[in-house]
Parts: C-alpha cells; structure tokens; sequence
C-alpha cells in the first residue's frame, strides 16, 4: 500500500478538482482516493476520467437520510480501499492545499521529521478574495495571493496527518477518532516542531480541530485555505449545503452565511510560498489535459460553474 494517502469527500467541486489533484501528486502523495455526491456540475464525470486514467479513485457516495456527507464519504473510500495500511493518512477538501516548508517541500519531508508521532498537526494558513472580484477559470492558488494574519479567527483551524490509520474507529474532516491504540497520543506539531501528548480519554476535537491563535504557526508546514474566492462562487458553496453536517431538506446553511464571506474578504497580505509548486503542478496539469476525457470534462465543469454564477447575478437580489 502507498506510504501517503490523501482523500476527499466533495460535491460539486468541479472547476476545482484538476488542481488540487495535481498539486498533491506533486506534493507527493502515493495515492488519492475521493468520494462524491449528488453533483450537478459534472464534477462526477471529471472524477470518472481521472479515475480511468490512474490518477485517482473515485468512490460515488450515496446518501441516505441523516448521513453527514463528509463522513459517509471517507467511510466508503476506508471499506472500498485499503487506506488502513497507509503509513499516513490525510483528509482535505479541494479548497485546501497542503504547503511544505522544509527539505524538498514534500509531504515525505515532513513525516520524516515527526518519527515516533502518531499525529502531525497543521494549521490553516487562510486566504482572502483579493484581488479577484468575480471567479474567473484557472488556478485558485494563482488568483487569490492574499493571507490573513496569523491571528486571524480562520487561522485557528487545524488538519493532521495520521499515523497506521487502522488504529482509529473513524475519520472525521480534520482528525481521525476513536483511537484504539496505547494511550496517549503523541502530536507532532508543524507549527512548532514539537511533540506533545494527548491522554487518553481527552476529546481529539480539543486540540486537533481548533487551537487557541497563539498556538498557530507555520514553522514547518501548513495548509492554504481558500474559503471564500469571489462572492459569486462563494454563494455557489453556501447553496450546495454543508459537507460536514447532516443534511435536512429546505434546511438553510447556517455556516457558509454572507457574515462568513465578510469576515473573511478585502483583507490580507501577498504569502507567495505555494508557488514554489507552480511550474511541477502547471506541467502536471498540462499532462492531465492531454487526455481528451479529462479535458472535455474539466471544460464542463467550469461552464457549468459559469452557468450556475451568470443566473445569481440575473437574480433581482444580487447587488
């Protein structure tokens, strides 16, 4: 089984899907496995023809009543592959872009230094809208170059690398739980280069979901995390509806509201560490488009996107 494993759990995601997918090829994961539902944007085609091509798996994830997206998705990808004999195990969203700051800025770099660790905690490195005002087709990474401060609330966020993932019972969007294994845990942290101990009966999400903003750093490594982009594709992400939530129908995203896009938009500062990953991702990404079935589906994918924006801005409430 590859060494490094990064899974997904997305709907509609399409425009979207072809870098993230190159970026942590070249950041160096053996294999990446994702999930899907219910999309509408043709996100579910374009997984299909990476799939056939070997640079992914796709696993469709059907729902049922009272399933939390996210969680149903990594479940089916842990029953359909052998992910539970990965060295590590990783969990982003397509918004999320892992950044590797030592050695060969590769995810190996990093798990080389946390010998003995069950757990590498990362933190969100958050980004704003600016200077983008409307989404356009092309790399996120490229258009949105503006950071939040290291204090900034977004910031608090924290994803993990898992160690012999077998020995936890399930997989949640930033750390795996129910551990089965000696007691206690051991976190090594890339924003600081140490190791810390959890003991045993401490709740995970505690320390592996969000931390307290004089804890975040980027010393080792981090995640960039473009949440909002524009506010036409922003709205977008708030009308699909949560991933990490149960679903209820008519039910409104009460997470993705305008004072979450506000929070977060007109703000930053140029961080320009991703784009040491440019030039490797940009030829991958070319390799990719290649393949006629990738090409014309990521295509669609992005039309579809356009379609779906150009009718919020016709709506007599879009100011």
């Amino acid at each position: 089984m590859p060494g490094h494993v990064l899974i997904s759990s997305l709907k509609n995601e399409g425009p979207f899907i072809l870098e993230w997918v190159a970026h942590h090829r070249v950041l160096g994961f053996d294999a990446i496995h994702v999930a899907s539902n219910d999309c509408t944007d043709g996100s579910e085609v374009l997984l299909e023809a990476l799939a056939r091509a070997g640079i992914i798996s796709h696993t469709p994830n059907l729902l049922h009543p009272g399933d939390i997206p996210q969680h149903a998705g990594y479940e089916k990808i842990r029953a359909a592959h052998p992910i539970d004999r990965a060295d590590w195990l990783m969990m982003l969203d397509t918004d999320e872009f892992l950044n590797i700051h030592v050695g060969g800025h590769r995810v190996q770099d990093l798990t080389a230094l946390a010998s003995g660790a069950d757990i590498v905690s990362l933190s969100a490195r958050s980004f704003s809208d600016l200077p983008q005002t409307a989404w356009q087709p092309g790399p996120v990474t490229r258009a949105f170059p503006m950071a939040h401060a290291r204090h900034h609330r977004a910031s608090q966020s924290v994803k993990t690398l898992t160690h012999d993932p077998a020995r936890f019972g399930g997989i949640h969007n930033h750390h795996m739980i129910g551990f089965r294994g000696s007691a206690p845990l051991r976190v090594f942290s890339a924003q600081t280069g140490e190791t810390q101990e959890i003991a045993k009966g401490t709740p995970l999400g505690d320390r592996l979901r969000h931390i307290p903003k004089e804890a975040v750093g980027y010393k080792l490594a981090q995640y960039n995390h473009y949440a909002i982009k524009t506010l036409d594709s922003y709205l977008l992400r708030r009308d699909r509806g949560r991933g990490a939530a149960a679903g209820k129908a008519g039910a409104a995203n009460d997470r993705h509201t305008f004072d979450y896009f506000t929070r977060r938009a007109g703000r930053g500062t140029p961080e320009p560490s991703i784009q040491r990953y440019f030039a490797e991702t940009d030829r991958l990404i070319a390799e990719l488009l290649a393949d006629p079935a990738i090409a014309a589906a990521h295509r669609a994918c992005e039309a579809a996107h356009a379609a779906a924006i150009a009718a919020i801005r016709a709506a007599p409430d879009w100011t």
